[in-house]
């Protein structure tokens, strides 16, 4: 799935980025949300900086993930600027040069972009294999999960292991079955 990832030309993961953060910016679940957890896109993953330039001019609260040993957690951002070169070559929030608050959030109708290798049209999700995104949200299991992908990595071969955490919705640059506009 990487390779069929990788092999969709820069141009085109750039227009299929922007027509994904064009969808994410019209869901009814962006108006209605304070709180988002995004991520820094990696290689050829779905490029949400358009997403995230806006919901910050917006007055959303933003919180990118930073990578800690086999765990993550989420700070909140007031500007890209705070964003460095992290663990995998990710962008992460820079907690050495900024004071920024950990999203500590339960209940609170918080929303989560979730990036992966694959998914499935019911909602399940192929990861990297670290474990990163389960491990975190089975501590904190109340935060809405959408998957973003590009429609190529939509695939119904997904083995689903008893720690996986399903999507609630997904959005990809194509047809999407279930976005919860």
């Amino acid at each position: 799935m990487k390779k069929i990832r990788n092999a969709i030309s820069a141009e085109d993961r750039e227009k299929k980025s922007t027509a994904i953060c064009r969808k994410l910016l019209d869901m009814k679940r962006y108006g209605e949300t304070e709180k988002i957890l995004v991520y820094a896109a990696a290689h050829s993953e779905v490029n949400l900086d358009l997403f995230v330039e806006r919901a910050l001019s917006d007055g959303k609260e933003l919180y990118f993930p930073k990578v800690y040993g086999k765990e993550m957690e989420f700070y909140r951002i007031t500007s890209m600027n705070e964003l460095i070169l992290g663990a995998f070559s990710i962008r992460e929030p820079d907690t050495e040069r900024f004071s920024l608050s950990c999203f500590m959030g339960e209940g609170d109708g918080a929303w989560m972009l979730v990036p992966g290798v694959a998914f499935s049209p019911e909602g399940k999700r192929m990861g990297y294999g670290g474990g990163y995104y389960d491990r975190y949200l089975a501590k904190h299991t109340k935060l809405h999960r959408t998957g973003i992908a590009f429609l190529e990595q939509l695939t119904d071969e997904i083995v689903e292991e008893p720690y996986d955490y399903r999507m609630e919705d997904m959005v990809t640059d194509s047809v999407c079955d279930f976005c919860g506009k």
